[in-house]
């Protein structure tokens, strides 16, 4: 039976040499096209006459492109090739891996996890096997197959896996790693959710919501090649260090071109030169200020009557030898269809303009029989009349015009706020627009998108938003915007919440997101976070103010201590000493300030990170060692402020971060939520 396994295992192994230098081909192959190509485009940009076309320069072009990404996906990242196999009932066997290789006759010898025909491989169970006669999987270290195990499900009876359990309990030695060696059934369904739908997923810690985001870009990139290609794919994250987290997740899964963003450069936040007041800040987040917005700018328009027109006097527009009059009624009709029919303001006025146009034109028809050309639209729009009328009724505006009337014309500001804002949140509306603060640029931002339709270029086929719950209805506009015709993946767990304008309701967040048809779930099972570290975790929850479900862990290992230190430093220290004694990172999370000072007292040690409980949401260590709960719990938010309720999450957040071991070290009290 020994040699029986061994040599099977040495069989999948040549399998596995055998897809490497299959896939070594594939890259070579694609070389040479690149090789080619790039060629041929320089060669036709060469002794072109004036005039000449080129045609094969634009084509060798595209194919020099074309093969840019793809060498880049047939890199070899030194991680094992396949992670699984099945055979079905007819007898075909089908290896399951990170991307397709195909042999030397087109065949294919190790099948991509997105293929619909992979999904049998998640989703087969012993009481439903879907064709699906055996499941191996198989255990690997870096690039290198280091055994297998088979389940039967001809049997009907469930086994438990070893080498799913390792694979899941593997130590985290640096940036997020992708999970399709251990994606579970209940992930995999909402990772293959069709192109069209928003998904909202809300999920306890260690329930891998920011896995499922991730890989679902990857499937959907796969599956929906020809949209997706062209509308392009966003990912939008908390803040630079989670990106960087992340950031290996989606090459290692074949996808290289995903945009991923924080929502401050989404939205130029980033660049602000200054920051705002606690309060301030509070305002320009505030949804009431999309109604601010919308009437600073559509407040402009006017009616026939602001034009000088009346019912006895219509507008008069001299035409040469040709005179034109138009109606109030008419004007005002126009100017109403405008405001009705159109999006954005600038296309408003076109439309009034045109109607003007189109009220002489009918005249003229009438009076000489036939129709007016083009030119002469042209030239009517600009007489004296037609542009005072316009300007009068419907004024030229931009962006940087608008935001400064706001901020520095009180009589402006105190009429589009009028039954908004109170008066001292209107006296908030005040600055630089030259200077501007992150929630200024959130502002223009919005007013902006009154002005005109953004670029088709600027929107994208879909979008996942991590950490979703820490948005403001502003920032939601904002990535709506960008969103158009696509769809979303939401993910983000409210407990977790913890900026100022934190969400306490998926259904509101939707809403400013612009999707009204939503699949909501929530994922409750863990697989990341050890069972006694939820345990403690979950006991802060009720204390949180949202209404979500605790977190369920399968994992049984994992340890949790508390050292009371009367010297902190040297209980941190301690602590820390038996960390690193373990494989894996190390992750020191402690309120903002302490956290800054403990820097100094690790600077330079490998395998450790020290993290302000601020920014730790979405990161992960082997072991984490908390420092000091009450001051967490404490802490003022980010500019100052100190908000009800944000300082447990930050500590239920410190918590949820370890996935194997978690030391919690005070000299003060234990905060009360934490006690059983």
């Amino acid at each position: 039976m020994a040699n029986s396994a061994e040599s099977e295992l040495r069989a999948e192994l040549d399998h596995h040499e055998h897809a490497r230098a299959q896939m070594a081909a594939m890259r070579d192959l694609t070389e040479a096209i690149h090789r080619t190509y790039a060629g041929d485009f320089d060669e036709s940009g060469k002794n072109l006459g004036i005039g000449d076309v080129g045609a094969d320069q634009h084509f060798g072009w595209v194919m020099a492109n074309y093969t840019v990404p793809r060498l880049a996906d047939l890199s070899d990242r030194d991680i094992a090739l396949f992670f699984g196999r099945i055979w079905m009932d007819d007898g075909e066997d089908f290896h399951i891996g990170r991307r397709h290789i195909r042999d030397e006759n087109n065949d294919p010898i190790v099948l991509d996890w997105r293929a619909p025909l992979a999904e049998q491989y998640y989703h087969a169970s012993a009481h439903e096997r879907r064709d699906v006669a055996k499941r191996r999987r198989f255990g690997f270290q870096g690039a290198r197959i280091t055994g297998f195990e088979d389940e039967n499900l001809l049997l009907g009876e469930e086994v438990a896996s070893d080498i799913l359990t390792e694979e899941i309990e593997r130590p985290r030695t640096g940036p997020m790693r992708d999970i399709v060696a251990t994606i579970q059934p209940e992930q995999d369904e909402l990772i293959r959710r069709e192109a069209a739908v928003n998904l909202c997923v809300q999920g306890a810690p260690g329930t891998g919501k920011t896995a499922v985001g991730l890989h679902r870009a990857a499937w959907l990139l796969y599956n929906y090649t020809e949209k997706l290609d062209k509308a392009g794919v966003l990912v939008v994250g908390p803040n630079e260090g989670f990106l960087s987290y992340i950031s290996g997740v989606l090459p290692t899964l074949g996808e290289s071109s995903v945009w991923q963003v924080t929502v401050h450069q989404l939205t130029g936040a980033h660049t602000a030169a200054t920051a705002d007041t606690h309060e301030a800040a509070l305002l320009k987040h505030d949804e009431r200020m999309a109604l601010v917005c919308e009437r600073a700018v559509w407040g402009h328009v006017g009616t026939a009557s602001d034009g000088g027109v009346t019912a006895d006097e219509g507008l008069l527009i001299t035409d040469g030898g040709w005179r034109w009059r138009l109606g109030l009624r008419y004007l005002d009709e126009a100017i109403a269809n405008a405001r009705k029919h159109t999006r954005t303001y600038t296309a408003g006025r076109k439309a009034v303009e045109d109607a003007i146009v189109q009220g002489a034109r009918r005249q003229a028809e009438i009076r000489s029989g036939h129709s007016p050309d083009n030119k002469w639209a042209t030239k009517l729009k600009r007489t004296e009349s037609v542009k005072a009328f316009l300007d009068a009724v419907w004024p030229r505006l931009n962006t940087k015009t608008v935001m400064k009337k706001l901020y520095g014309d009180p009589a402006f500001r105190a009429d589009a706020t009028r039954g908004i804002l109170t008066d001292a949140e209107a006296a908030l509306l005040t600055g630089k627009p030259g200077r501007p603060t992150p929630g200024d640029l959130l502002i223009s931002d919005e007013i902006e998108s009154h002005m005109k339709l953004r670029e088709p270029s600027e929107s994208f086929g879909h979008i996942v938003i991590d950490e979703a719950q820490d948005l403001s209805p502003m920032q939601c506009r904002a990535i709506a915007r960008r969103s158009g015709k696509g769809s979303v993946t939401v993910l983000g767990d409210l407990a977790q919440g913890t900026t100022a304008w934190a969400a306490t309701s998926w259904a509101d967040q939707m809403r400013h997101l612009g999707k009204d048809r939503v699949e909501h779930t929530e994922l409750t099972i863990g697989f990341r976070v050890p069972a006694v570290i939820i345990e403690l975790a979950n006991r802060v929850l009720p204390h949180l103010g949202v209404d979500v479900a605790p977190a369920r862990s399968i994992r049984s290992d994992g340890s949790l201590d508390t050292i009371a230190a009367p010297e902190l430093h040297e209980g941190v220290r301690e602590a820390v000493a038996k960390a690193l004694a373990e494989e894996g990172l190390v992750g020191v999370i402690a309120a903002d300030d302490r956290a800054e000072d403990l820097r100094s007292l690790f600077e330079g040690t490998e395998r450790l990170e020290v993290v302000a409980a601020s920014l730790a949401k979405g990161l992960e260590y082997d072991h984490v060692v908390v420092v000091e709960p009450a001051e967490i719990v404490a802490a003022p938010a980010t500019g100052g402020a100190t908000i009800a309720g944000v300082g447990l999450r930050h500590l239920y957040v410190a918590l949820t971060r370890a996935v194997s071991r978690l030391t919690v070290v005070h000299s003060r009290a234990l905060p009360p939520e934490m006690e059983a």
